[in-house]
């Protein structure tokens, strides 16, 4: 089922910024696994839709959780931990590294708003979460395009600065700079660029397309 606001606004000029219309489907469970495959963590949608953009009024129950699970001798897959994740509804779209390091990028229906990058531990302990108003002055975030639900920060790609060890996860942003986090410290370091900004894929649990 697509769920969509109340009221959808093709185009609005906001100064510079332009506000479009945008469509999600339902978020979904998903399982998803490091690497190696020696860990995986499956995320399951929470019910807080109230506390989405676009959705006042609905109903708020339990956020998202997060079961992290470490493969044995035998093959089989042993629960770790079961937490709750700082995402009302679900990621939009996270990377498991072979250590079990687990990070999250933005919230169903409200991509920029919330916890827009989540970093947790092995254990499912929360390591960090920004905000964009974490990661950007409010000029430049004046700057990022908007949609009726989201403010589309990010772009493509996203992966491991350094895919033998897998420390530090890369991200670009819609200015045309990188963000480098790192895991097990929490520490962020951002580059700016003048890269053009390729839309990310969306994830398992977004399908938005925006103009």
């Amino acid at each position: 089922m697509r769920h969509r606001p109340a009221a959808l606004v093709v185009t609005l000029a906001l100064g510079a910024t332009a506000v479009f219309a945008d469509d999600w489907p339902g978020p979904r469970t998903v399982s998803v696994f490091s690497e190696d495959g020696g860990r995986f963590v499956r995320l399951v949608p929470g019910t807080s839709v109230g506390e989405t953009v676009g959705f006042a009024g609905a109903p708020n129950g339990g956020p998202a959780r997060g079961e992290f699970d470490v493969r044995q001798r035998d093959r089989s897959y042993r629960l770790v931990a079961d937490v709750a994740l700082a995402n009302p509804v679900a990621p939009v779209e996270a990377l498991v590294s072979n250590t079990g390091h687990l990070i999250t990028f933005d919230n169903w229906h409200n991509a920029g708003y919330g916890a827009v990058v989540a970093i947790y531990d092995p254990s499912g302990r929360l390591v960090r979460a920004w905000r964009l108003e974490d990661l950007y002055d409010s000029k430049r975030i004046a700057d990022i395009p908007r949609s009726v639900s989201s403010r589309w920060w990010r772009c493509a790609p996203r992966g491991f600065v350094d895919p033998p060890t897998q420390h530090r996860v890369y991200a670009f942003e819609r200015l045309g700079g990188s963000f480098v986090f790192t895991l097990v410290t929490g520490a962020v370091a951002y580059t700016a660029g003048r890269a053009r900004c390729a839309e990310p894929i969306g994830g398992p649990f977004s399908a938005t397309v925006h103009p």
